[in-house]
């Protein structure tokens, strides 16, 4: 019958028990206990080896004694402080609906647990904690809640997970104290989940219960649901701050404080000598009052605590340990976290019927050593064991099975490294419209344990040399401005009988760029595809009216002349959204414009004679141009500034005889007179355009 030494180490009080495993249940041979005679503990953490070693084998012996035999090995636990619990969640999103397969989604995991490595306060190098255990919580696809991602399509999946570490320095810890105490460790576990071993039957634990174990430096706790202890946690508060709250008020040392603690529930009045000496009488309801504050304070981190890990109310509190005696307490806890007082409960040794054996050990505070017992027994504990990675040594301690997963999480192995991810896709944007193309497929990392190809959730075992080949990521998408667009449309015609290459033009930020250009991620392409006659005309920088229009000026007056253009694709008439295709010859007839097409005029010199105006036609047509005299063949330009003239010189007054009547004498004797502008004049006076010419006859 195999037979273990459990042992609790706690802040104040070191408790050993030897059991047995029966038919009935579990059998207590033998019990012992004993108080560290100096503050060799802080919040369960052993801080002088030497001190807590001695308290140890006292225990030891004390049992040697009982059954009269020597205790070799011992099975302990790890203080539940040291649990480090973190509630993290990793996304990782995909430009396009993929099937998320099991190795996804454990990888999913990986990234999530590491992300808690990250995130534990204190943390200073890799290594320094153990994850002891992780479990998923939560599953999203796409924003929505799903029981399982594997198989499952879409682009955006999520993870919670909640993990459980153990620095390596509680470990260390408890192995030196046990090797001084000349024992060697058989087996580990943790506090809380010792404790709910012996506190919470198995068939129970479907229920979402909290289980709190109050000592003198912290309270640890444990959360259970769907058949499993899920959720672990601590308050850095416990029975050391309501027996500290005495000694400040009424001015005692630690030892009476905690006697009177103790006390308080045996009488209604309390008596007492402080340190000066000084006999004190005290109803319980004083110091109930003194205490209440600090009470209240745990009770409230407490359930803070419980509901940070639960995130709900769960359906009861069950409180062990010493510190579950502290009054007030469990009324406090039932009114903070809205349970009825019959759902906040002390579970003691005396409820467990299917602990038996010697009946000294009792009471809440023997609960832990009990698990602590059934742990070992049922072989529930720690197993610290090391496997190879890559040839390199790895420590493992399992919580539950190890996986693949676990080992490499060790190593530390990045989850990246797992998977190998599509190349970087390529998005860009043409004329607007969104434009994809994906990189090539990656390959996963390979596993293989003892030279056998493995999964990520495949179990490992003590000793295993595991080969890890990390998976190989895809190509980036690379792709030039000529894949994307279809190969037609470069196209070689004719214009006017000369060779012309009409291709494609695409722009970006307002560049011109080639074809052979490389597209880069995130451009915004303009693309001029240029298939019809209006692009090629664009193209030859033609105006795109189909009618032609020139601008020019005559003596300083606009002037416009408008005429249809012709053009034959392969000589036939055609419009100009018509298609242009390889080979087509173009021609483009344009109008022209001469001197003679605009029909000059030069306008007639004004004379006003004897009052009436009289009219002197042109007597030349001169074409002038930037003081260039023009033929009538010579072409009219865009904006071309026209000069008429009309006359070779200027006139005499002779030259414009032909053109008018002089009136007769009315008598003998008179002679003609002309005046010009007043002043006398003669034939051979020259006028100017407008000049005012009198012509009469008069007596001298």
């Amino acid at each position: 019958m195999k037979r273990i030494f459990a042992l609790d180490i706690g802040t104040r009080m070191v408790m050993g028990l030897v059991m047995v495993k029966e038919e009935e249940g579990y059998k207590i041979l033998a019990s012992a206990q004993t108080e560290h005679r100096q503050r060799a503990m802080y919040d369960g953490q052993v801080h002088d080896i030497e001190e807590v070693a001695r308290a140890v084998l006292r225990v030891k012996v004390e049992l040697e004694q009982k059954i009269n035999e020597p205790l070799q090995s011992v099975s302990v636990a790890a203080a539940g402080r040291a649990l480090k619990t973190v509630v993290t969640s990793y996304e990782r999103r995909e430009f396009f609906p993929v099937v998320w397969e099991r190795e996804d989604v454990v990888s999913l995991e990986m990234e999530a647990v590491q992300k808690a490595l990250r995130e534990i306060d204190g943390l200073e190098e890799m290594g320094a904690y153990h994850c002891v255990g992780y479990s998923t919580i939560e599953n999203l696809l796409e924003g929505q809640k799903i029981s399982n991602l594997v198989g499952q399509r879409g682009k955006i999946a999520e993870i919670k997970v909640i993990t459980t570490f153990l620095p390596r320095t509680v470990v260390d810890g408890l192995l030196a104290v046990i090797q001084q105490a000349g024992l060697r460790m058989e087996s580990l576990t943790l506090e809380p989940i010792a404790a709910g071993q012996a506190a919470i039957p198995p068939d129970m634990r479907r229920m979402n219960l909290a289980l709190v174990d109050i000592g003198a430096g912290t309270a640890d706790i444990a959360l259970t649901k769907q058949g499993t202890f899920y959720a672990y946690g601590m308050v850095p508060m416990a029975g050391d701050e309501v027996t500290e709250q005495l000694c400040q008020t009424y001015l005692l040392d630690f030892q009476m404080g905690e006697i009177l603690k103790r006390n308080l529930d045996d009488s209604e009045k309390l008596n007492f000598i402080n340190f000066l000496g000084e006999k004190t009488e005290l109803s319980k309801c004083e110091i109930l009052e003194c205490i209440s504050p600090v009470v209240q304070e745990l009770a409230d981190k407490i359930v803070a605590e419980i509901m940070r890990l639960n995130e709900t109310v769960p359906q009861a509190v069950i409180l062990i340990g010493g510190g579950s005696l502290t009054p007030l307490l469990r009324e406090m806890i039932a009114e903070k976290i809205k349970l009825p007082l019959g759902r906040v409960g002390i579970q003691i040794r005396e409820r467990i019927g299917r602990v038996l054996g010697e009946q000294g050990a009792k009471g809440p505070d023997v609960i832990t050593p009990i698990g602590i017992g059934i742990s070992a027994l049922e072989e529930l504990g720690l197993r610290y064991y090391e496997v190879g990675v890559n040839k390199t040594p790895v420590s493992i301690l399992e919580l539950q099975q190890t996986t693949m997963a676990d080992a490499l999480l060790s190593a530390g192995i990045s989850p990246k490294t797992l998977l190998g991810r599509p190349g970087v896709a390529l998005t860009f944007e043409v004329n607007g419209e969104v434009k994809l193309v994906k990189g090539t497929l990656g390959e996963n990392a390979q596993y293989f344990v003892n030279e056998q190809r493995v999964s990520l959730d495949s179990v490992i075992a003590p000793n295993d040399q595991i080969t890890f080949v990390p998976g190989v990521s895809g190509e980036a998408a690379h792709v030039r401005l000529e894949d994307v667009f279809p190969d037609d449309q470069v196209k070689y015609i004719s214009v006017n009988e000369e060779p012309f290459l009409f291709t494609p033009h695409f722009y970006v930020d307002g560049q011109d760029l080639s074809a052979d250009c490389e597209i880069f991620d995130g451009w915004k392409i303009e693309y001029h595809p240029n298939q019809t006659l209006t692009d090629l005309l664009k193209e030859l920088k033609v105006p795109p009216e189909n009618s032609w229009l020139v601008h020019y000026k005559v003596s300083g007056q606009e002037q416009e002349y408008r005429a249809e253009r012709e053009i034959l694709v392969n000589g036939q008439l055609v419009e100009e959204d018509c298609r242009i295709q390889a080979q087509d010859k173009i021609e483009i007839r344009e109008p022209k414009l001469k001197i003679a097409d605009l029909k000059l005029q030069a306008s007639p010199m004004a004379f006003q004679i004897n009052g009436e105006e009289i009219a002197y036609p042109p007597q030349i047509l001169r074409v002038f141009s930037r003081g260039q005299i023009l033929e009538l063949e010579d072409l009219v330009t865009e904006g071309m500034a026209i000069r008429v003239e009309g006359y070779e010189h200027s006139p005499i007054l002779s030259d414009i005889l032909p053109y008018i009547t002089i009136p007769e004498p009315l008598g003998a004797g008179e002679t003609l007179t002309i005046r010009v502008n007043g002043l006398p004049g003669e034939f051979t006076t020259l006028l100017q355009r407008g000049d005012r010419i009198e012509i009469g006859w008069s007596i001298p």
